[in-house]
């Protein structure tokens, strides 16, 4: 068990901000009872690996409080919270207990579990972050930032942002020394009258490992950590793969979607050095 400790206070001086090592005792003190909280859970889950990372931060008079927990079995990670982590750390023992024994292959794929939320955070939220040109995304796609917060790391007031037509609106920073950026909170995506049919052989994801954007390609890769091959009813887990698409390539592929958001144990979000938690929600989809 390692654990590390950092504080301090950022102001703005009109256009400059002035940061020191200030100590805020009210934050420390909520910071070691989230972390109590988090390590009471990363105890209960036993055979993995636990980063837990808990912030308390005071913008204006608001204190906003965080804590993410990254689980890894078997060099596979989710990214949870002390209270999600029992039921997400056994979703993924079953996911990791299958050996790996096939090849991917070009196939439709079936984003269970939330999982294109992943996709989506990188070919639309990532996009609409840098500026980057529309493109057609399906007329029964919805997907929006949705803060849990009431006060972004500024002070400002936050709001539900149409990441189709808009930036996110939230200003973050991972710390106090950083920048903060217009940056995703919770990706949340929903569909309108879009359901398909199975097809009878497939790729179904389970787990994401990663992805990124590139704004200068606009491309954007996504890798698969877990996902199984289904033909002629039976299912036969893959090896680990990446896919790679432009962005017009992406929204393209996408041919449906059914029922309502499931929540994904999320992703680390990493821009200019910032890593951020962003939460992801999506409805099982379908890309061809």
């Amino acid at each position: 068990m390692e654990r590390l400790l950092t504080h301090g206070i950022a102001r703005h001086r009109g256009r400059r901000i002035e940061a020191s090592d200030e100590a805020d005792s009210e934050l420390i003190r909520i910071c070691d009872q989230l972390m109590a909280a988090a390590r009471e859970a990363a105890h209960a889950v036993g055979d993995a690996r636990v980063r837990a990372v808990a912030s308390a931060r005071r913008a204006g008079a608001v204190v906003v409080t965080e804590t993410t927990m990254t689980i890894t079995m078997h060099h596979v990670s989710i990214v949870t919270s002390a209270e999600f982590a029992a039921g997400d750390a056994a979703i993924l023992r079953d996911l990791v207990a299958t050996e790996t024994n096939m090849r991917y292959r070009k196939l439709p794929v079936v984003w269970r579990n939330g999982s294109a939320a992943v996709l989506l955070h990188e070919a639309i939220g990532h996009a609409a972050e840098h500026d980057a040109p529309p493109v057609g995304w399906p007329a029964w796609l919805r997907v929006t930032d949705e803060p849990s917060y009431p006060v972004d790391d500024c002070g400002g007031a936050t709001r539900r942002s149409d990441l189709l037509r808009e930036r996110p609106a939230s200003l973050r920073r991972e710390s106090f020394r950083d920048i903060p950026l217009q940056r995703m909170s919770t990706i949340v995506v929903r569909q309108e009258g879009a359901s398909f049919s199975l097809p009878e052989e497939r790729i179904e994801v389970h787990l994401v490992a990663g992805g990124n954007y590139d704004p200068l390609l606009d491309r954007v890769t996504v890798e698969i950590a877990v996902a199984d091959l289904v033909a002629r009813g039976r299912k036969k887990r893959l090896r680990p793969f990446t896919i790679h698409e432009s962005r017009q390539e992406v929204a393209r592929s996408l041919a449906g979607a059914t029922g309502d958001p499931i929540r994904y144990p999320g992703v680390i979000c990493s821009r200019e050095g910032q890593e951020i938690a962003v939460g992801s929600h999506a409805p099982v989809m379908l890309t061809l």
